[in-house]
């Protein structure tokens, strides 16, 4: 089995990040943007051997270089995963669950809204998960996958926690 954590939006919040990637125990993070600063902040905590993929989202000035999406796979689910603004998400899915679909993908992750959200694609289309935002919040997701299965939990930083 595999697990993955999903993160958005952490807008300054470093030390809930740190939070994060020293109490859950995962293979991968995946990092949706709007606080990259964030990310690179905390990957002291980063245990050794976790993979980590990102994304700039619309407020991650200074990281022209990032790209704005991605594919990736573990334990035969393939992800696509963006910030989301690109697809209109605060209008609502359609678009970036239409362009997970396009690229065969099981799970879409976005962020850009702020609000945990999982929209279940049905059949032949993908489940689209907005972890919601660790700066706002405190929240956060994990998936775990296993032989192109998924399980998809929605996390919260403790609020005495949050920084």
């Amino acid at each position: 089995m595999t697990r993955v954590i999903a993160v958005s939006d952490s807008h300054g919040a470093a030390e809930s990040l740190r939070w994060v990637l020293t109490h859950e125990k995962a293979d991968a993070l995946i990092y949706l943007g709007d606080g990259l600063r964030d990310l690179d902040e905390a990957m002291d905590a980063k245990p050794k051997g976790m993979r980590v993929y990102r994304v700039r989202g619309n407020c991650d000035f200074g990281y022209p270089d990032e790209p704005v999406q991605a594919l990736c796979a573990f334990g035969g689910v393939l992800f696509f995963y963006t910030h989301g603004h690109h697809y209109g998400v605060k209008s609502g899915v359609y678009q970036i669950m239409e362009a997970g679909e396009e690229r065969l993908a099981d799970v879409v992750l976005y962020g850009h809204t702020h609000r945990q959200q999982i929209d279940e694609g049905g059949e032949g289309c993908p489940t689209a998960f907005n972890p919601g935002s660790l700066g706002f919040g405190g929240q956060y997701g994990v998936i775990e996958c296993r032989d192109g299965e998924f399980t998809i939990q929605e996390c919260r930083v403790p609020a005495a926690e949050r920084g």
